[in-house]
């Protein structure tokens, strides 16, 4: 009897390290595609300068929001899928707006193949917050306000709550450049609550 349970805890154990390895190897992919360089050329130099897209307030996704629901009792699990959905979802904006031909199209399509893998197969919302955050990222574009970003913005938000939600489990590195010294989540400081509508999205 204790034999069949230490191999049944055995294989919870591997089984779940497996899952961890699966994710990790996607999350490093991620990382370096988005890794400042490539940020700064893709979705800035092939941009005109003021060029922006519009984006539900949800969507706009930081630190401060991934804190905040933390502290208001929200799993890693459904942050990480909050994560993968609203940037698997503003890629497609991005995507929509570029000819096949623009220099940035084929990085974006690459970005949204991770994705695809890192989309969660079953979301098991257990925290009100995240389903009536869902709830608003489900319905039409037009339903709603929303707010105009430019697209490396969108993205270095992206970046840097990848960092908060992974960095630790898959052990992610970043050779940071001098350009951008503060684009981690700072981890010492936990800012208060944010209003999405009223919080403040340019640097």
């Amino acid at each position: 009897m204790r034999r069949g349970i230490l191999l049944f805890l055995c294989m919870l154990v591997l089984g779940r390290t497996s899952v961890i390895h699966y994710k990790c190897e996607f999350t490093h992919a991620l990382n370096e595609k988005l890794l400042y360089d490539n940020r700064l050329t893709y979705m800035g130099d092939y941009f005109p300068k003021d060029y922006k897209i519009i984006v539900r307030y949800e969507e706009v996704l930081r630190c401060q929001n991934i804190t905040s629901l933390r502290n208001q009792g929200t799993t890693v699990e459904e942050l990480r899928s909050l994560w993968s959905i609203i940037n698997e979802g503003i890629l497609m904006k991005i995507i929509e707006v570029l000819p096949e031909k623009h220099p940035s199209f084929g990085y974006i399509k690459e970005l949204l193949k991770i994705f695809t893998q890192l989309l969660p197969d079953n979301l098991k919302i257990q925290t009100e917050i995240i389903e009536d955050i869902m709830e608003r990222l489900r319905k039409p574009d037009e339903t709603g306000p929303g707010k105009a970003v430019r697209p490396k913005a969108l993205l270095d938000n992206c970046f840097r709550v990848l960092y908060a939600l992974y960095e630790e489990e898959c052990n992610l590195c970043n050779p940071r450049s001098e350009a951008e010294d503060d684009t981690l989540c700072p981890s010492a400081t936990i800012p208060p609550i944010i209003d999405y509508k009223n919080s403040s999205y340019e640097r």
